[in-house]
């Protein structure tokens, strides 16, 4: 029953964001509709829409296959520079979607490569090897003439933040379908037997390498289609813009509090959380930072597998829960 009503509640909320910003464009206004949406609430439903594909993307290594990366920041890079440099009128100078094309296969050809030796740590030290790699590759790139340098690569001027919203909206719908498929495929369950026990999953006959390879190309793919969207719609691309280590903070916070492994639990944490963190935006920086390690710490002790098990599973704030929860989180 729960399931379901979150399913109605789903296609509602699909169908909201992407008939909401057509009530912008001039035929609606023609036909004397009011526009519902501003500028910069259409920019933020497109922030929002970016974290969603970041989120959904790093949710298929860290919460499928339980190998927590701190590095997807560095997919998101790589897409940006790839779309920029092939769109940029002093180099590539090729239209945008020619350069949306290299956005995906830039990062998953460098997943690839980088995949074989991270992928055989476990842990903190994958997380921690993961994280280095993306500022290595920022450090290399803002060194790197060809690329812009410190200065970075300007791709032409497209004044239309509509298409940028239903481009990165699409990615959005892209990302989540493939976690979907994901799940249900042979793929999915080896993922999650490699989650839960990676020796075991072996013995049992799962490839083990090849399939987090398999997840880790798709995340880096996803991610870097979201950073080729980015590179577009912001006109502007250098390292501090597009390798911040705050996205991969950020992509993990809201996995976590959503409720990681899960199609739907990334989805909610990505829209409450950069909501939430648009809606506080104009206040303190400071504060800000407080209060969402102050969810994350709730969210662990309270609701361990996230907002989404909450709902429409067997989680509930009692006192018996609460030790459980101590339990299953203590070290």
């Amino acid at each position: 029953m729960r399931s379901r009503v979150l399913g109605v509640v789903t296609v509602a909320a699909v169908a909201l964001f992407t008939l909401l910003p057509l009530t912008t464009t001039d035929p609606a206004r023609a036909m004397g509709l009011p526009a519902l949406l501003d500028r910069s609430q259409l920019r933020g439903l497109t922030t929002i829409s970016m974290f969603v594909v970041l989120t959904s993307a790093w949710n298929i290594i860290g919460g499928l296959a339980g190998y927590p990366s701190f590095g997807n920041v560095a997919f998101f890079g790589l897409g940006a520079y790839a779309t920029a440099l092939l769109t940029d009128p002093d180099h590539g100078h090729l239209p945008l979607g020619v350069g949306l094309l290299a956005s995906p296969l830039v990062p998953a050809v460098v997943a690839l490569v980088v995949g074989f030796p991270l992928l055989r740590l476990r842990g903190h030290y994958f997380s921690i090897a993961t994280l280095g790699t993306a500022i290595a590759f920022g450090e290399v790139i803002n060194n790197m003439d060809f690329l812009g340098g410190a200065t970075g690569l300007f791709p032409p001027i497209i004044r239309s933040d509509l298409l940028f919203y239903y481009l990165m909206f699409g990615a959005a719908a892209l990302t989540v379908g493939v976690t979907w498929w994901i799940m249900r495929s042979r793929l999915g369950h080896g993922l999650v037997a490699i989650r839960e026990n990676e020796e075991a999953a072996a013995v049992l006959g799962v490839d083990t390498t090849r399939y987090k390879i398999i997840a880790f190309v798709v995340a880096a793919a996803l991610t870097g289609l979201a950073g080729g969207v980015f590179a577009g719609w912001n006109s502007f691309v250098n390292r501090d813009n597009v390798f911040p280590v705050d996205y991969s903070v950020q992509m993990i916070l809201m996995a976590v509090i959503g409720g990681s492994g899960t199609i739907s639990g990334p989805v909610v944490g990505a829209v409450g959380l950069e909501a939430l963190i648009q809606l506080l935006a104009g206040g303190s920086g400071v504060y800000t930072q407080i209060l969402l390690g102050v969810l994350l710490a709730v969210t662990v002790i309270f609701l361990p597998r996230g907002v989404i098990d909450f709902v429409i599973g067997r989680s509930r704030l009692t006192l018996a829960h609460f030790r459980r929860s101590l339990r299953q989180t203590s070290v």
